[in-house]
């Protein structure tokens, strides 16, 4: 794998402003591209206070706003049918829409924001695909069942979390529920959602728990890592991957153990854009979160622990293909050069803070294993995976980690 050299491009990135207290400069960077500010959050962001200061601020400017904050952790059809049906309300004509939150929240906002100029409700902008008699991608099924003819309402985002580096992009996920028996999580893509500007406020996220914390950094962690080892690597992702890994082994242990840090907090949220810049360079993550999105899509888990139980598993079955880029993370982790101490690090770190979890803590057992199979090989991520898994050994991984 080393030995090939990938042919890359880099998109002109998002206007991105870091330190603390800048969400409440919001008023200047919506003036360049609407008049009004369309909100979307979840009830616990909203709840913990954290929108309110923000929209002091557009009052103050005297400017007209509106909170959306039914955004459920992992984004439904139901909460872009919900989200549609208010900015709708509103109005979109000089409408922007901010995104305050994580993960769930961006991309869901982002939907939202392609979803409502070209009059659609339902999640048939994602793709869907299913698979070929060989169980790979069908790419003949790829195309999306409805295709977005006018552009998304422009898009600022502010991340209250350290994890999906959503912002870094205009793509995400959202969980088709309209088979009840079989919730199914959908990617999509518009290179024209990518936010116009980012807003990274470490105070934002100082009042996250530790669980989260924990979770949303594995979810850095994993982003780095693939993108390193994926099929698309370039040397312009290695660089931001690798160092995200840095500033992630020094500083979670910090951030959980002690969520006031706001120096381990800026960090992890620095580690986590770049984490997201490196994988938004190729498209390049992997067989990690290939089965990792079927875990939070049915049994309704939290994205970055469906990671952390996942990765070191994946990282065994990888090893030999990526032997040399593994001893690179685990020196970027700060042990030995040698992809063996990689994979032992990460399960350290994993313990240290929290998220080493079978399979079976996230409500699984073996009768799951078979549909998670399904989704996971019908996941779009996999297709960057530097080891392509048959079924067969996509299904010994989940029992592994059972």
């Amino acid at each position: 794998m080393d030995a090939v050299i990938n042919t890359f491009g880099l998109e002109p990135m998002s206007s991105t402003v870091s330190g603390p207290n800048v969400a409440a400069t919001l008023a200047q960077y919506v003036s360049p591209h609407g008049t009004r500010a369309f909100i979307i959050t979840d009830a616990g962001v909203n709840g913990a206070g954290v929108v309110k200061p923000i929209t002091d601020a557009l009052t103050t400017a005297g400017m007209k706003w509106q909170v959306f904050d039914q955004v459920s952790p992992n984004p439904t059809d139901l909460n872009v049918a919900a989200g549609v049906a208010a900015i709708n309300k509103f109005g979109l004509e000089g409408t922007v829409v901010v995104l305050i939150g994580g993960g769930s929240v961006m991309d869901c906002g982002k939907y939202i924001a392609l979803a409502a100029p070209n009059g659609v409700d339902h999640v048939g902008l994602a793709f869907a695909p299913e698979l070929d008699a060989n169980d790979r991608i069908d790419f003949s099924t790829l195309a999306p069942k409805f295709s977005a003819s006018k552009p998304g309402l422009p898009t600022i985002a502010i991340p209250t979390t350290s994890g999906t580096a959503s912002e870094t992009n205009g793509a995400g996920l959202i969980t088709d529920t309209s088979d009840p028996d079989h919730h199914r999580k959908l990617l999509f893509i518009n290179p024209l959602l990518r936010p116009r500007t980012i807003l990274l406020d470490p105070t934002l996220t100082v009042g996250m728990p530790a669980k989260g914390t924990a979770a949303c950094g594995m979810d850095v962690l994993t982003h780095a890592i693939e993108a390193h080892t994926s099929v698309k690597s370039n040397p312009y992702g290695d660089a931001l991957a690798l160092h995200a890994i840095r500033l992630v082994a020094k500083y979670l242990p910090i951030a959980v153990k002690n969520g006031a840090d706001l120096e381990a907090r800026a960090n992890m949220q620095i580690a986590s854009h770049l984490a997201g810049r490196a994988f938004s360079s190729g498209p390049q993550l992997g067989l990690v979160h290939a089965l990792g999105h079927p875990i939070s899509g049915q049994l309704h888990q939290a994205h970055g622990q469906t990671l952390a139980t996942m990765l070191p598993h994946v990282m065994r079955f990888n090893r030999d293909v990526v032997a040399e880029r593994y001893a690179n993370v685990g020196e970027a982790l700060g042990t030995e050069v040698d992809p063996d101490a990689a994979i032992a690090a990460v399960e350290k770190l994993s313990s240290t803070v929290g998220t080493n979890r079978k399979l079976s803590e996230l409500g699984a057992t073996s009768d799951n294993i078979g549909s998670l199979t399904q989704d996971a090989l019908r996941d779009l991520t996999i297709l960057t995976t530097p080891r392509y898994p048959s079924r067969g050994e996509v299904h010994e991984l989940y029992a592994k980690a059972l």
